[in-house]
């Protein structure tokens, strides 16, 4: 993965899914999952909050940038609302309000810089102090220090399913609008044959015209012969 891949702003279905899972999990949002159990619960739904936002249409980042904007969107939120004193009115988007709403209202917007500071960095660093007496050579890529956490065969099983599903819904309408392109082409058969049709006809009745044409002369050169027949003969007999 890239750096620029995972600087990348993350789309709002992304935030959407992130603010509506930590809704779900409060004690995640607000970093109150301490100690053993609760680090180990911590790290099972960071895992699979990161399958989530990473399946959905937006950028893929590693599960320890998605904990690391999680903090910061907090403290941005935070910082917004003691900018504007006090007034969470002042923030622009109702994702970022409801953000203030089910997370940082009860603190009234007051930590002090040291507190925000340590809370954004908490998340991230509960997940890695256990790795200080590990191998040295472990230290610069963090995340193979820990494996993920059992997921249950009903949850795999689940995500296989939806996976499976969108896949068939993608399938259908692929098969749809090839449908709708057969019929569009037809369509455009029958318009032609209508076409070349309506043209055949059209030719015959100018062959018939030409014909028409054509024996009318005909009848006028007999007729100019007739004529012409009649009076050498009326001169011929004339009494001189």
């Amino acid at each position: 993965m890239t750096d620029r891949a995972i600087a990348s702003r993350p789309s709002l279905e992304q935030v959407v899914a992130i603010v509506d899972f930590m809704e779900k999990h409060p004690a995640l949002a607000l970093g109150q999952l301490r100690g053993l159990e609760g680090r180990d619960e911590s790290k099972k739904l960071w895992f699979k909050l990161t399958r989530i936002v990473n399946n959905i249409t937006g950028p893929t980042r590693p599960m320890k940038s998605w904990i690391k904007y999680w903090a910061d969107k907090k403290s941005t939120v935070r910082s917004k609302v003691q900018s504007g004193g006090g007034d969470p009115n002042t923030l622009c988007s109702n994702i970022e309000k409801k953000i203030w709403d089910l997370f940082l209202a009860n603190d009234g917007g007051n930590k002090n810089r040291n507190s925000v500071k340590l809370e954004s960095h908490y998340m991230e660093e509960a997940f890695y102090n256990d790795d200080d007496n590990m191998d040295q050579n472990h230290e610069s890529d963090p995340v193979i220090n820990f494996e993920e956490p059992t997921v249950d065969l009903e949850e795999r099983t689940m995500v296989v399913m939806e996976k499976l599903v969108k896949s068939m819904g993608e399938q259908a309408t692929a098969m749809s609008q090839l449908a709708q392109a057969s019929q569009a082409h037809a369509q455009a058969m029958e318009r032609l044959a209508e076409a070349s049709q309506i043209q055949a006809r059209a030719i015959e009745r100018l062959a018939n015209t030409f014909e028409t044409i054509s024996a009318a002369t005909h009848d006028v050169r007999n007729a100019i012969v007739d004529i012409d027949s009649t009076m050498k003969r009326f001169y011929t007999t004339s009494p001189t």
